[in-house]
Order: C-alpha cells, then structure tokens, then sequence
C-alpha cells in the first residue's frame, strides 16, 4: 500500500477491517480486506440506522514507522491492539510485548470520505492471466525512472509491453524498449485484436512485489484507454 499512496485509510466494516489507499492522481487504488477470522478479537464499533462506521485516514510514514522492524517485532511482541478513538481523533496501536511491556502509539488521523474504486471487470474486452514471476521479469528490462508503460497486442496472438511514447516526440530521439511475451507465456489469453493500454509502472511495480512474494497469479482486465 506504501507504494500507492502516501496515506492510509481505515475502514473497519462488519465484514472486516479494510485498509486501502490511492495515489494523489487517483488513477491507481489498492485495498485489502482483514476478514474478521484474521483476528484474535474483532469488535468494529456500533453505527445508528443513519449513519455508517467511523472511518478515517493516516499518514502512511507514520503508521509503517510503528512496524519497521518485523524480525525482532516478532520475537518480541505476543499481541498487537488496534484502537479507533473517533471523539480524541487518534488511533491508538499498542504493542504488547515480552515480560509485561506495553508501547503505545498514538496517531492523529482526519476524517475522510469512503475510498471506492468503480468499475466491473465483466464489461472488459480483454483478460490476461500469468503467474506474477513471468509479468515481474518482463518489467525487469525497463529503466526505474519510467513512468508508464504500454500493453498491447500484436500478431500471433503476443502480447507487448514497451515504454509509452508522446505521439509528438521523434522516435529517432527517444530510446524504445519493447517486450513481446509469448502467448503459451500466459495461463489464460482472451484479448481483443489491436487493443493497447497506458498505465503507471510504479504502482505495477509495487503490485507484482506482492503478488509474487504471495505466489499469486495476477489477472488483468482492461479496455477502451480512459476506462
């Protein structure tokens, strides 16, 4: 979440806690969802029959500083509480540690609106799915300054990622990378012929960290560029 924005929203819902976040030019949003079972103990608050639970936002620097050490955090601390004080506005996380230590952390936060991104992956014309190791060495050959990278589709069936380019600028002037992937590459291909999308390779970045510290395989829907 770090890598998408510099803040972090709170959510806690009866279906779990969420934590999500966006980038300050809103066009990439993360969120993940902390089931109820994931806790020891889960108490999201109570909420009157026109209003809905609190929720609000921190800065995510101060928030990762509480758990920049995971080794030594998990040998030494047995439980972490997580409180949501609305009317001090702080969010209080304490550490309960080894040999009856308690170190509280008070964040400051400020109210927010819900953090929703809208879309349905059911009216995309083009899916691709691939283990994420495969979308991770391919993103491997373009320079860390890149800001955007374009996937599109070529003949064969092949997918292309190259680094995206002004119509204007003059290609004898602009160093191109480009990346044909194989459609055996994939686990699954159902793209529409001659599509091509524009996105942030930061934020991508970030996602297939996880996804391939999680072994997950990732699933890419998309359509028309703007939607």
């Amino acid at each position: 979440l770090s890598r998408i924005g510099d803040e972090l929203y709170l959510e806690p819902t009866e279906s779990g806690l969420s934590l999500r976040a966006v980038n300050s030019s809103r066009s990439a949003f993360a969120s993940f969802l902390f089931a109820p079972l994931f806790f020891q103990l889960y108490e999201p608050g109570s909420a009157g029959p026109d209003t809905e639970l609190f929720r609000c936002k921190v800065h995510m620097k101060s928030f990762l500083g509480i758990f920049r050490s995971l080794p030594s955090l998990e040998k030494s601390v047995g439980k972490c509480l997580i409180l949501l004080k609305p009317r001090a506005s702080r969010l209080v996380l304490q550490l309960h540690c080894k040999y009856g230590v308690t170190k509280t952390h008070n964040l400051a936060f400020q109210e927010c609106e819900r953090l929703q991104a809208v879309f349905n992956t059911q009216r995309c014309a083009s899916r691709l799915c691939a283990p994420a190791r495969v979308l991770s060495e391919a993103v491997v050959h373009f320079p860390p300054t890149l800001a955007e990278v374009t996937l599109g589709t070529g003949p064969g069936g092949k997918i292309s990622l190259r680094n995206y380019m002004e119509d204007e600028a003059e290609p004898s002037k602009t160093m191109v990378t480009e990346l044909w992937l194989a459609e055996d590459e994939f686990q699954s291909v159902a793209v529409a012929p001659g599509s091509q999308i524009t996105f942030c390779l930061k934020e991508f970045r970030g996602l297939l960290s996880f996804a391939e510290a999680s072994n997950l395989p990732l699933t890419i829907h998309f359509d028309e560029p703007g939607r």
